[in-house]
């Protein structure tokens, strides 16, 4: 989880929906684990993520690089509250009540605070309706596997075409919550993975563990405004790859200046997200190269006095693909 002006984006999702009954283990209707379809799996993988109770360490691997955070999460009944603690790197911590999120940068006593309808960080999966899912990946159950000593069962998702990756995952069968995950490119080459060394599912939770790790008194303090809009009436037209859909549309500022914002689109296939920025009156950039990070791709362009950033965790070409969709086509 981070909230910097970019790539806040691509934490954003669709909430994950458990009923609180399933979360703390009280009898509910739900296929036995050994039991369940394609998309009783992708349901109890929604579950978890947002309402069950778990605390952990999750470390992140991508090449060479590896991070670790400490996450504490739980849901009062109304709305997910959780806390991350980053473990590497200089000190930084989120908090998020519902859709509020607080980001603690210590270093230089600044407090960031920004909104977003839901997350699709780990260990949520992403914007889910899970039918939409299955049209473009296929979901094979594999064997039980062991991850941070919980025995696991192994769920591949193939994608159908080119325009998204594939992914390995690891759930923890009782409770849904999802502990690893792999995603796979071509050969099914690992291209980055994260998962739980450590984890404790349904335990009660101390709410001093959800408070930041410092003060924030006499911190400057920065507001992430946005609100929701429609591009088409702002005169601009996207054209998604096949199977993305648009998920949210919205006017942000980029850092706290009310006078330099953007227009923001999410589009998400279910699972993968892109994010297309749309700045205009930004100063003219040249085309740059398809920049590739892990499972990351972004590409900018300049149209007119616009300038056109695409972030996604697609391969290269959807997102260049997207970013050269983009058209002013009316004033509004």
């Amino acid at each position: 989880m981070q909230c910097s002006r970019w790539t806040s984006a691509l934490l954003l999702g669709a909430a994950l929906c458990l009923t609180d009954a399933a979360a703390r283990g009280h009898d509910v209707a739900t296929p036995a684990a050994d039991e369940r379809s394609a998309m009783d799996w992708l349901r109890a993988i929604q579950t978890a993520a947002m309402h069950a109770d778990y605390t952990g360490t999750i470390t992140y691997q991508r090449g060479d690089e590896i991070r670790s955070s400490h996450i504490v999460h739980y849901f009062d009944g109304t709305a997910p509250r959780e806390r991350v603690l980053m473990l590497d790197g200089r000190p930084r911590e989120f908090i998020r009540q519902g859709d509020e999120v607080h980001c603690l940068y210590p270093k230089v006593r600044r407090l960031v605070i920004e909104h977003a309808a839901a997350h699709a960080s780990f260990p949520a999966l992403g914007h889910f309706d899970v039918s939409h899912v299955l049209e473009h990946y296929v979901l094979t159950t594999g064997e039980l596997e062991r991850v941070a000593g919980i025995d696991c069962r192994v769920l591949r998702l193939a994608s159908r075409d080119s325009l998204r990756y594939g992914y390995r995952l690891w759930v923890e069968p009782k409770s849904g919550l999802l502990l690893k995950v792999q995603v796979v490119g071509p050969a099914d080459a690992v291209i980055e993975q994260i998962a739980f060394s450590d984890v404790r599912i349904g335990e009660p939770i101390n709410m001093v563990e959800l408070k930041p790790s410092w003060s924030t008194a006499g911190w400057d303090v920065v507001q992430h405004a946005s609100h929701k809009i429609e591009l088409i009436r702002q005169g601009w037209s996207v054209t998604a790859p096949e199977g993305f859909q648009v998920v949210t549309e919205v006017e942000r500022s980029l850092s706290g200046d009310a006078k330099r914002a953007a227009l923001q689109a999410v589009y998400s296939d279910g699972l993968a997200t892109i994010s297309v920025f749309i700045e205009p009156g930004a100063a003219p950039a040249d085309p740059g190269p398809l920049q590739q990070r892990g499972p990351f791709s972004a590409f900018m362009r300049q149209l007119g006095d616009a300038r056109i950033t695409a972030v996604g965790e697609v391969p290269p070409e959807t997102t260049r693909s997207i970013a050269d969709s983009v058209r002013f086509v009316a004033s509004h």
